[in-house]
């Protein structure tokens, strides 16, 4: 399938096909599953591992709350490799009714620049994106071999670590165990960072291109007055369509992402509390920086989802300002009829389109409002230690 520039899915295509998934292939789009279970067996394992550590240290509050850190990243991860699975031939369906969509709309100059200026702008949120969490993968598979070049710089003993708290049935202090184990983690920490990039940019990209369609509409709607009454109505009856399919897509998006809105959010609000907590135990320590940088990395997860929830809602708002300056009077004056269906649009789009996650629309309000709960847990969290 020929895209329309070079920034369009460019990113999710390449960590989707990196987990075994081609996107935007026309027939066999799940080319590669021995990838996904592979990755899927190694999260699996490592978040048995974790919760069976919870278990054993559950009057800990410190191991505790480190441990659930690692066990909502898992359970995150494993969520969106079955809604990859799940939606996969509906995701592909929606991607080639975008790109059809797009490239009928792409040869107008003015629209094909929108759409360009969208595509880039999705890359670049993208792009920063995929390398704070894999800056965040570097630093957690780095922070064991940190911690023994310490002990080995301070004292004479050498004690073997681990990067994320696991129960394990082995004795890690033996070599061939150690390496074992640090394999296990890192396929773990692999199939959560690759499953993370791949669905949360796909996110993104969808929600530019459906911004990219409001923005040609509400273009199209201030010139759609032409010479004859016939010419003015065909035009904009085109207009009146592509914002109804640019709202149909807006409902089946939310559609795709309302489980996973709902579950990442009421997660993220423990998330910050427990890294939060963990941080202000290992205040001073050389371990700080990595907690700061995993803070960043969930918050950033968290505000892509908001901002590009916001970026949405207030631009398909826009296509009720867009009639309000369009020609309106001049074409009523010729057939009174219009008015009628331009009064029913505006009115429409007045309410605008939500991305919810069921019981919260993923907006910057819900942002800040997570950010002070989490604030709140912690200090819960801190009186009962």
């Amino acid at each position: 399938m020929q895209t329309l520039s070079g920034n369009f899915l460019k990113l999710q295509v390449k960590y989707f096909r990196v987990i075994g998934f081609d996107i935007i292939g026309s027939k066999r789009n799940w080319l590669q599953p021995w990838k996904t279970i592979f990755l899927m067996v190694g999260v699996s394992i490592t978040q048995f591992m974790v919760v069976s550590f919870s278990i054993v240290n559950f009057e800990d509050i410190e191991k505790l709350t480190d441990a659930l850190t690692a066990m909502i990243m898992n359970h995150l991860s494993l969520l969106k490799y079955g809604l990859i699975i799940w939606l996969r031939n509906d995701f592909r369906r929606i991607i080639h009714e975008f790109h059809k969509i797009l490239a009928k709309e792409y040869k107008s100059e003015i629209a094909a620049s929108i759409i360009d200026q969208e595509n880039r702008r999705d890359q670049r949120i993208s792009s920063v994106y995929a390398n704070c969490f894999l800056l965040a993968a570097v630093l957690s598979a780095s922070k064991p071999i940190m911690r023994i070049l310490l002990l080995i710089v301070t004292s004479a003993e050498v004690q073997l670590e681990m990067n994320i708290p696991c129960y394990y049935l082995w004795d890690n202090r033996k070599l061939h165990n150690f390496l074992i184990s640090c394999g296990l983690l890192s396929i773990a920490s692999i199939g959560v960072v690759l499953s993370t990039i791949a669905l949360d940019t796909f996110y993104v990209s969808l929600t530019h291109n459906l911004v990219a369609l409001f923005k040609t509409a509400q273009y199209k709607m201030q010139f759609f007055a032409v010479t004859t009454p016939q010419e003015t109505n065909d035009r904009l009856r085109d207009i009146i369509y592509l914002y109804k399919v640019s709202l149909d897509m807006s409902n089946r998006l939310k559609h795709f992402f309302r489980l996973l809105i709902c579950i990442q959010m009421v997660l993220t609000s423990v998330h910050l509390c427990v890294l939060n907590f963990t941080l202000s135990y290992n205040f001073g320590q050389p371990q700080m920086f990595f907690y700061i940088v995993f803070i960043i990395a969930v918050l950033i997860q968290l505000l892509i989802y908001c901002h590009c929830g916001e970026y949405l809602k207030t631009t398909s708002q826009g296509f009720a300002v867009a009639i309000y300056d369009s020609p309106w009077y001049e074409t009523i004056a010729v057939n009174p009829a219009i008015g009628r269906y331009l009064q029913i649009s505006m009115m429409r789009s007045q309410r605008a389109i939500q991305i919810d996650g069921y019981f919260f629309a993923a907006n910057m309000e819900v942002f800040l409002s997570i950010v002070m709960t989490a604030m709140s847990y912690l200090t819960l969290l801190r009186s009962v230690s």
